[in-house]
């Protein structure tokens, strides 16, 4: 019988609920991974994620004794095989330098950190350093999916848990899969091609990421790339009782990790622009991290402190029970940057749209795949405050209008992201049951309500 192993760079992690979903929805579907972690999860977790934590084998470093005495084994009975992992992880370095240029707005003013951050995380050279450094790793880890009886590995996001997988696979022959997400492969394309080469198939969660792969590693590789959206569970995101409010008064939602590439700060801004002009209006940002101080400071300067409030992180039932009880959600997000960092289907979009409501996004590559301006919400331009702060007074001033676009989102949800239909979808293809072939690979079509 199949023995399925899912490797993570951390798990579980607070906000990244969509892969603990997945990794609950596979076993409701009859296939329950063996979950490897290359870190130890630490911090608040979501409560499902403290109960699956347990279940967890976290790998040990590249530099504990029990690494280097797994690499000591195979280098004493195969020297050359061994020393040629590395030669191999170079090799397939060297693939993937020529990638697709990437959209960017160009206009963002990205702090320090960020900037230092993202120049070291893209770096080539550093990045070859870190898989380089990895391999010992993929050497315990062969050892380990050889010992539990692994037959097949699915490695989250295309970067260093990719390379583990790929160094495991070199050594033990057992098949492996990847999930690529966003900056995983923008951040540094580099390896992508000859990983896409070495795996049984890559899943990744929007269209525009088939696109990208295609183009840097050819058609022939391209056609291993499947697209499977996250999607989100429709019995916990529902829209409330339909109650329309008078034209002028607006709840707005919005979530998400406060990097500045998430563009809170220009929702701020727009929001304080909107409440001088009259409206009646309160905003609630759900989400922590390192640009809270900064935000709270606008909020402040800006005199809109009782409108708008940062709530921190959130349990996801609580999330539900917020969107519920807006009326729309906006994401500002920028759509690159210096940082590398970037939006491509933000999931609390998704579970916005579910829950009934309106919503204001970015025009960015992947959310057009998900928003239709005019039928689900307003796409607008990536830093544009005046856009931004044009489609929430429509939204607010036409309520009748918001509330059928909100009709229409959970439509588009019910359609093509029913997190229920997707894992269906993955527990086939990672149990290695026949797929429909080509329609496996091809995009859903778009709701137009």
């Amino acid at each position: 019988m199949a023995q399925l192993a899912y490797l993570f760079p951390t798990f579980p992690v607070f906000h990244q609920t969509f892969v603990l979903w997945e990794v609950l929805g596979l076993r409701r579907n009859g296939v329950s991974p063996k979950i490897y972690s290359l870190q130890r999860a630490g911090g608040v977790q979501q409560p499902e994620g403290r109960e699956i934590a347990r279940e967890v084998t976290y790998l040990p470093g590249t530099a504990s004794g029990a690494v280097w005495r797994a690499n000591w084994r195979l280098l004493r009975r195969d020297p050359r095989r061994y020393l040629r992992l590395y030669g191999t992880v170079v090799a397939a370095w060297r693939t993937g330098a020529n990638a697709p240029a990437a959209a960017d707005s160009g206009r963002q003013r990205v702090p320090l950190y960020n900037r230092l951050r993202g120049w070291f995380n893209g770096q080539p050279h550093i990045y070859l350093l870190k898989s380089l450094w990895l391999v010992p790793c993929g050497v315990y880890f062969a050892e380990q999916i050889a010992a539990e009886g692994i037959t097949h590995v699915h490695a989250q996001w295309a970067s260093y848990p990719a390379t583990v997988a790929y160094v495991a696979h070199l050594i033990t022959g057992v098949p492996f899969s990847i999930s690529a997400h966003a900056y995983d492969i923008y951040m540094v394309p580099r390896m992508l091609p000859a990983k896409l080469q070495a795996v049984r198939f890559a899943v990744t969660c929007a269209q525009t990421n088939a696109t990208f792969l295609t183009q840097l590693a050819g058609p022939e590789l391209g056609r291993k790339v499947i697209v499977n959206y996250h999607g989100v569970d429709v019995s916990r995101f529902v829209p409330a009782a339909p109650a329309i409010k008078p034209a002028g008064q607006l709840s707005i939602v919005s979530c998400g990790q406060l990097e500045r590439y998430k563009g809170m700060h220009i929702l701020v801004a727009a929001c304080a622009q909107l409440i001088r002009e009259g409206m009646t209006l309160d905003c609630r940002i759900i989400g922590e991290g390192p640009e809270r101080a900064q935000l709270q400071r606008q909020i402040d300067a800006l005199g809109v402190s009782a409108q708008v409030q940062l709530l921190g992180a959130r349990p996801h039932a609580e999330v539900a029970e917020l969107l519920r009880k807006a009326d729309v959600f906006a994401l500002a997000s920028e759509l690159a940057g210096k940082a590398g960092r970037r939006d491509v289907i933000a999931n609390v979009i998704v579970e916005a749209m579910a829950a009934g409501l309106a919503v204001v996004a970015s025009h960015i590559p992947g959310v057009e795949e998900l928003v239709d301006t005019g039928v689900t919400g307003y796409l607008v331009t990536p830093n544009s405050i005046d856009e931004l702060i044009a489609a929430i007074r429509a939204l607010g001033n036409h309520p009748e209008e918001r509330m059928r676009f909100g009709r229409a989102a959970r439509r588009r949800i019910l359609q093509d992201f029913d997190s229920g239909k997707n894992v269906q979808r993955l527990a086939r293809l990672l149990s290695g049951a026949p797929s429909d072939g080509a329609a496996d690979r091809r995009l859903p079509s778009a709701s137009r309500a």
